[in-house]
């Protein structure tokens, strides 16, 4: 038995005919495609980076701001006078080198072990890929495909499957055109492990079959490459990426500082996308931008922010595109509105904070989004400005739209304002939909205690105080009792969860919550009427 057919020939004999093979010098190196290493590289070759929420985002923004609009800029984009689409511009610059977002795989499985032996001082690998595989690959034509770059590598069709394209002789260099007929596959950013199987190719292996290659099959060390090459050469994954000018790939770098909780560094990088933004995404890099300032503690810088934001937003055209998610630009003005409202009233600016929210919670309903947490910090502000019944009326609106723990915090405005009865059913009601919080259970019973100690009609429930500079709010309930019978008691009752969090962006979890209300105190006395 010969090297070629002990190390592969003997192992892929029963595949299917639908299978293609991609060969690598070291067994270590993972299935990842030129652009993917390249972004890894950028990242101080921190391969963790292809796990985040942003990288398939900084994936397709390489591919637009590295490769495309520079190969246009220098004139590779068309053909007889008309413009050819990106994906075929991509073929053309992948056959020449440059790290793109595809993987070479060829139909005939001893090209995939002549690049699996190149190097003699460790093991190689060859890669086999079943195109028919549950996981699912289309083919297109690369001279009739017009999809942009957008639609290969940002929005991708998961259920029909990743692209793959056959190479055509003028997308070739000359090392490809050496060797059989191959394919290009779409890693969008990694093939699924699912799809492919291996087999290694021992080191000590690879002279021999090398040397079997060439004698016996005709295989030769490949050619150099075309013309072409030179552009494609100066992005290859082996050089590092060029400073990227380029307002989405600032703002995903930013992305990235925020979810690892570097909000400087997060700002840098968005005050860089607002430098280079167009008018009409500006209003969002101001967003994110204030998001992240509110998440740092600078509440004042973050306020201007959302105010520019909202000032940009408010003059845009209403008729904006929506993009691939179905968002305009304009769908980000409520959360501009209730961000600006949290601050707000972080800051102690409870009637802007108000008004910010009933503008968010009116922009929300034209937009059809989810508004409970707006009826919830709507209601924690009217709680402070000792506007009860309208922090009730809130509470009962955000348990209508959704919010799970709006009963506990009715229960608490109901407490204050002396209606016992009520207050004790909403706590009850809290407890049966699953919010059995200690504060809600300690706050219900010690309201139970309260009724069972004032019995029935006999008492009077005063206006409610706050008690000096603990700011906690007092109730004072008097029972008639003689003089032989005269009593204090005091019940402490749980305050409620601060304001919840800022709205979050695409990726990004929203700001943390501000400060909770505190908790207040029912005394009870007898006394003498």
């Amino acid at each position: 038995m010969t090297a070629v057919e002990r190390a592969l020939l003997s192992k892929i004999g029963d595949l299917p005919s639908t299978c293609v093979f991609r060969g690598q010098a070291d067994s270590r190196w993972r299935l990842h495609s030129a652009a993917t290493r390249r972004l890894i590289n950028y990242f101080d070759n921190d391969e963790s980076i292809i796990e985040k929420a942003v990288f398939s985002d900084m994936h397709w923004v390489y591919h637009r701001s590295v490769l495309l609009e520079p190969a246009r800029n220098y004139g590779f984009g068309s053909a007889n006078g008309h413009k050819i689409p990106d994906i075929q511009l991509l073929a053309k610059l992948h056959g020449f080198g440059a790290a793109t977002g595809f993987l070479d795989f060829s139909l005939d499985p001893l090209a995939a072990l002549w690049y699996a032996c190149e190097e003699d001082d460790c093991d190689g690998r060859v890669f086999v890929l079943d195109l028919d595989s549950g996981i699912g690959f289309r083919q297109i034509s690369v001279g009739e495909a017009v999809q942009s770059v957008e639609d290969v590598f940002r929005w991708p069709d998961k259920r029909r499957g990743n692209l793959y394209f056959e190479m055509s002789d003028q997308h070739k260099n000359a090392a490809r055109a050496s060797h059989n007929e191959g394919l290009s596959v779409q890693a969008w950013p990694l093939i699924s492990a699912d799809a492919v199987r291996s087999f290694v190719i021992a080191a000590s292996d690879k002279s021999q079959i090398r040397q079997e290659l060439e004698e016996m099959f005709d295989y030769r060390e490949p050619a150099l490459f075309a013309d072409m090459q030179r552009f494609s050469a100066v992005n290859s994954p082996r050089l590092p990426m060029p400073h990227i000018e380029d307002p989405e790939f600032s703002l995903l770098l930013g992305n990235q500082c925020y979810l690892q909780g570097d909000y400087p560094g997060a700002i840098t990088h968005y005050n860089k996308s607002i430098e280079l933004a167009p008018d009409a995404e500006i209003a969002y890099f101001y967003y994110v931008r204030g998001n992240a300032k509110a998440a740092d503690g600078d509440l004042g810088e973050a306020l201007q922010d959302y105010d520019s934001g909202i000032r940009c937003e408010e003059g845009l055209p209403g008729d904006r595109e929506r993009n691939a998610e179905g968002i305009t630009n304009g769908d980000y003005l409520w959360r501009l509105y209730y961000n600006r409202g949290n601050v707000k009233a972080e800051l102690k600016d409870l009637k802007g904070a108000l008004k910010d929210y009933e503008e968010a919670i009116r922009i929300c309903r034209q937009v059809g989004a989810r508004e409970s947490v707006f009826y919830v910090n709507k209601g924690n502000v009217n709680y402070l400005l000792n506007r009860y019944g309208d922090a009730i009326r809130d509470y009962d609106q955000a348990s209508k739209v959704g919010d799970p723990f709006a009963q506990f915090k009715k229960g608490n405005m109901l407490v204050i304002l002396g209606r016992f009865d009520e207050a004790l059913e909403c706590y009850d009601g809290a407890i049966r939909n699953g919010d059995n919080r200690s504060g809600v259970i300690c706050n219900r019973n010690g309201l139970a205690a309260i009724l069972n100690r004032i019995g029935g009609d006999g008492y009077v429930v005063r206006s409610p105080r706050f008690k000096d500079a603990t700011q906690r709010l007092i109730i004072e309930v008097s029972l008639r009792a003689d003089a032989d019978n005269r009593f204090t008691e005091f019940f402490n009752f749980h305050g409620m969860k601060g304001n919840i969090g800022n709205a979050g962006a695409q990726h990004l979890p929203g700001g943390k919550g501000y400060r909770g209300i505190p908790g207040f105190v029912v005394v009870v006395k007898g006394e003498e009427w």
